[in-house]
């Protein structure tokens, strides 16, 4: 059960907006679950979506494929469900079929990944862990990435991390319809 509870009926006028806004994005699942704990603090929410809607939308040079497996890394990492559940449908849409998503656990053994998607889930691992060999992890990316590429990854990691600091303490429960759609076992990725 969710710390926080979810906020279904806006009580202002900017809150329904925002809902009716937020339900009309092309997501097929109304207000999501996130965005009803976020709506506790409406200015937060607005600003929150602002930065985030450009990193799925389109504002990215990096590919979406490795942004998709790098949020589904972070999800993994930090025990997300929501996140990891969320980005099932959106990482399959960019390219990221169901079978890489089961294997992504064992990148390294795995063959289905690239040498350039291996060092990004290395890097992804080494940055959600903050650990000393993520500048030399980066270096080694500059033999694929440019450093908008570089920088646009490096900030996937970070702005995803931080959500599942959200989601994760405050056991934001994943939205009903969409876990409907989710393939059976998809837990066991994570």
């Amino acid at each position: 059960m969710a710390v926080i509870a979810q906020i279904e009926q806006p009580d202002t006028d900017d809150l329904k907006d925002m809902y009716e806004r937020l339900s009309q994005a092309g997501l097929g699942s109304g207000v999501l679950n996130i965005f009803k704990v976020m709506a506790h603090n409406p200015k937060l929410l607005r600003d929150w979506v602002r930065m985030a809607t450009p990193l799925l939308t389109g504002g990215l040079l990096l590919s979406p494929r490795l942004r998709e497996l790098v949020i589904l890394r972070v999800g993994q990492l930090s025990g997300s469900e929501y996140e990891f559940g969320q980005h099932i449908r959106i990482a399959k849409a960019a390219g990221v079929p169901y079978e890489d998503m089961a294997e992504l656990q064992d990148y390294e053994e795995s063959d289905r990944f690239s040498d350039l998607e291996r060092a990004v889930i290395a890097y992804t691992d080494s940055c959600a862990r903050l650990d000393a060999d993520a500048a030399d992890r980066a270096r080694g990316l500059k033999r694929w990435l440019s450093d908008r590429e570089l920088l646009e990854l490096s900030f996937c990691i970070g702005h995803w991390g931080m959500l599942a600091r959200v989601l994760v303490p405050l056991e934001v429960e994943l939205d009903e319809a969409l876990a409907a759609e989710l393939p059976e076992g998809w837990r066991e990725w994570l």
